[in-house]
């Protein structure tokens, strides 16, 4: 009896973690060579073949990034189904101790390339500035992933630290739902 009660246990826990882990693309920074770079593989429509899947992307990018206004550039290379986006999005946090949701530019950019078994998403060049004009003392010019989101940046003590954790927690939920984006359309 110990031995079914365990199994299922077994069983239970591994399930639980198994759709965790389809909910969330990225839980920490990954850094590669002293830079901050995200990569997740998603598996495409086994039924469309990689030009199919790559004419989905770009309607797809096209319909998210033309009407953006921090839109730099979208580069499509249909030989190689391949697409690289230049863009940046305005990061709201959670409230601070002293109850201040500090606003902050993020400017990323991201390259997909679409095979026959799926397609590879790759998150890197990273930026980070003061969303509001006026000073701030942290953050007075734009920072980069690798000064401000990774387990180093991060360990800061005092305001610094709590504005740094805050915008790496900002930062992954925004990249969790730029992958979950992209999952969903194959």
């Amino acid at each position: 009896m110990k031995k079914i009660i365990l199994t299922i246990s077994l069983l239970a826990a591994i399930t639980i973690n198994l759709i965790g882990q389809n909910d969330a693309g990225f839980n920490s920074v990954p850094v590669v060579n002293g830079k901050v770079v995200f990569e997740q593989f998603i598996v495409t429509n086994p039924n469309q073949t990689a030009d199919q899947n790559y004419v989905q992307l770009q309607k797809w990018v096209k319909s998210k990034y033309n009407v953006s206004p921090l839109l730099s550039g979208i580069r499509f290379d249909d030989k190689a189904n391949f697409v690289t986006v230049s863009s940046g999005t305005k990061l709201i946090m959670p409230a601070n101790s002293a109850g201040v949701r500090d606003e902050m530019i993020m400017n990323y950019r991201f390259d997909v390339s679409v095979t026959g078994g799926g397609c590879m998403l790759v998150i890197r060049d990273i930026t980070y500035q003061n969303a509001k004009k006026e000073g701030d003392s942290f953050f007075p010019k734009k920072l980069s992933a690798e000064q401000t989101i990774t387990d180093q940046s991060i360990n800061t003590p005092g305001p610094e630290g709590e504005l740094r954790t805050n915008l790496r927690k900002a930062s992954l939920d925004f990249f969790n739902g730029l992958y979950s984006e992209l999952n969903s359309l194959f």
